[in-house]
């Protein structure tokens, strides 16, 4: 079974490298018990977890951030949540996209990859009261009529339908709206949301969406007007 070495990088700080037990499975995230604990408050408790397994290693996306995935073998791929990624021998970087600032995790795969490293195990008798994360949104306060257009716009993620070919097109269309004026307020919207966030900026309105509506939950079911339910 190979052995797998990680580093953590938090906005421009990195942590030392240290090995992942090949016996339990190793969780990274803001839950006290975590064996790679990132106490910020804009990580989610649960952003993934490590398991080695006798085909290799595995890492498990958590349920809130989609995991963006960097190796020779992947290529360069953004996986969903609870997404079951493969970790080949070798070099890959992980990193986050969605979230409010930079995290980033290297990982080393291969014989003797953690070799006279210190190795990091989850901590299962930890007293961890539950808290909530705090996203940068929070500081941002989205008026009643913002929460209707963006609810309707992103409907599919609220119910689970697949994307429409053309985001904005369609959106308009429900609310008969013209695309350019939509495509302005939701690049409003973007703008003031990433100016109160510290690292990757949201990149375009399907990232928005996915931020509002997954990572942050800011935007829920009971905003979309009852004649889009």
């Amino acid at each position: 079974m190979h052995e797998a070495r990680i580093q953590v990088a938090v906005g421009d700080k990195k942590r030392p490298w240290c090995g992942l037990s090949r016996w339990e499975p190793v969780s990274v995230g803001r839950a006290a018990s975590s064996g790679i604990h990132l106490p910020n408050k804009w990580v989610p408790r649960g952003l993934c977890r490590f398991t080695a397994t006798d085909l290799g290693w595995l890492v498990q996306v958590g349920p809130r951030a989609r995991m963006r995935v960097r190796d020779p073998w992947v290529g360069d791929h953004v996986f969903e949540r609870r997404a079951l990624v493969a970790l080949q021998e070798g070099h890959a970087v992980l990193d986050f996209p969605e979230l409010d600032d930079w995290c980033q995790l290297a990982v080393v795969v291969g014989t003797d990859a953690a070799a006279d490293l210190p190795e990091v195990t989850d901590q299962h008798d930890l007293d961890d009261p539950e808290q909530g994360t705090a996203y940068a949104v929070g500081r941002y306060t989205l008026s009643a009529s913002q929460r209707r257009v963006l609810a309707v716009t992103f409907r599919h993620l609220l119910t689970g339908d697949p994307p429409p070919s053309n985001l904005v097109k369609a959106a308009g269309e429900r609310m008969g709206r013209s695309s350019q004026g939509l495509t302005n307020q939701l690049h409003e919207i973007r703008r003031d949301i990433n100016v109160e966030r510290w690292g990757p900026k949201l990149e375009d309105a399907h990232q928005l969406g996915d931020y509002l509506v997954k990572l942050t939950r800011t935007i829920g079911w009971n905003d979309l007007p009852d004649e889009h339910h």
